[in-house]
């Protein structure tokens, strides 16, 4: 490491105020009753310019709202060199057991999704292509995969969307303007080795359409009691703006794999509503200070990335230009917030 870039990451340290040392809590969309939020936690933002061709950058903020660039503008994980499908698109990443693990969109048309891990942010394992829908010929594309921890088996969880050419030659009219039908599945694993076969995870009904893009968060009602809990998805409705899509909807269950509410709740931020009116994608969902924080992407908006607040999940405040990004135009990533003790050094 030369002198300039040793300077680089020593200033980021201190300004950090980091020690090598801790243990990070569960993934943010697993908010623990009785935990006590401090102002020592630390945002971390995983995203890709452009098409995603170049790999996945970090920022990192204080507050949730003022971002900068972590490890002095380098990319974190450079793309590989998989042919066509060699894109980094739509980062997701989780840390579990003194681990990072990352997944991401390899291609906009693959059955694949890409892999890698790290134990401090700057050095990662080799990125494999993870063959997530097995032998299946039939699908037409494997969008935005989203990793979370699924506490109730004790295993982690990767939601997606994808077209199956069933649904998408099915003539019953759901499908969205770009060519594809989607619809979210899941798949777990305990290793990244080894995969549960591909199952459905969300389609909406009455009407059924294209949806992607889904997020889950586990909401405690703010109570003692866990019989009130329950889980709060936020996903893309796929459609035309002229159907009534292209922004961000609300669906809840009693379990984190559903069943969920069949019928979308009313568009929250995007396209036909008052915050951000146009396209809105790529949600991140979690509370943080006794409000809900929903953070989106809006290509082609004026704002590189955008943010919503809400203490009941149904009146939202837009909080997107109160944000300050490093580039002018991020791109689909998942906002993690942890504790500042579990960062590891960047040093090796």
């Amino acid at each position: 490491m030369n002198s300039i870039r040793q300077a680089s990451f020593l200033m980021l340290l201190l300004t950090l105020n980091l020690v090598p040392s801790g243990c990070w809590a569960q993934a943010p969309e697993v908010q623990f009753r009785g935990r006590k939020e401090t102002t020592s936690d630390v945002f971390l933002l995983p995203y890709f310019l452009g098409n995603g061709e170049t790999g996945i950058y970090f920022a990192y903020s204080h507050d949730g709202l003022k971002f900068r660039w972590l490890a002095d503008r380098e990319v974190i994980l450079p793309a590989p060199d998989w042919g066509n499908e060699s894109l980094t698109r739509d980062p997701s990443v989780l840390y579990h057991d003194g681990r990072f693990h990352m997944i991401w969109t390899t291609s906009w048309n693959s059955r694949t999704i890409g892999y890698a891990s790290s134990k401090n942010l700057r050095d990662w394992s080799t990125p494999r292509r993870i063959e997530i829908w097995g032998n299946r010929q039939d699908i037409k594309n494997t969008w935005a995969p989203e990793l979370h921890w699924n506490p109730e088996q004790k295993r982690f969880l990767i939601l997606w969307s994808s077209t199956s050419l069933e649904e998408l030659n099915d003539g019953d009219g759901s499908e969205d303007p770009h060519g594809y039908d989607h619809r979210s599945y899941f798949s777990m694993t305990r290793d990244f080795k080894k995969f549960t076969k591909p199952e459905l995870l969300y389609s909406p009904q009455d009407p059924e359409y294209s949806v992607i893009d889904p997020f889950i968060a586990h909401d405690d009602r703010g109570t003692d009691s866990k019989k009130d809990d329950r889980w709060v998805m936020v996903i893309k409705h796929e459609l035309g703006e002229a159907q009534g899509g292209k922004n961000l909807r609300l669906t809840f269950s009693k379990n984190m794999l559903g069943p969920y509410q069949p019928k979308l709740g009313p568009p929250i931020v995007g396209a036909g509503t008052s915050i951000v009116n146009q396209m809105g994608e790529g949600p991140t969902l979690f509370r943080h200070e006794g409000k809900w924080h929903l953070y989106w992407d809006a290509p082609g908006s004026e704002f590189s990335y955008c943010l919503a607040t809400s203490k009941d999940l149904v009146h939202w405040e837009n909080r997107s230009a109160e944000l300050e990004l490093p580039v002018k135009q991020m791109r689909h990533g998942t906002v993690l917030r942890a504790p500042l003790l579990a960062i590891p050094s960047l040093i090796p």
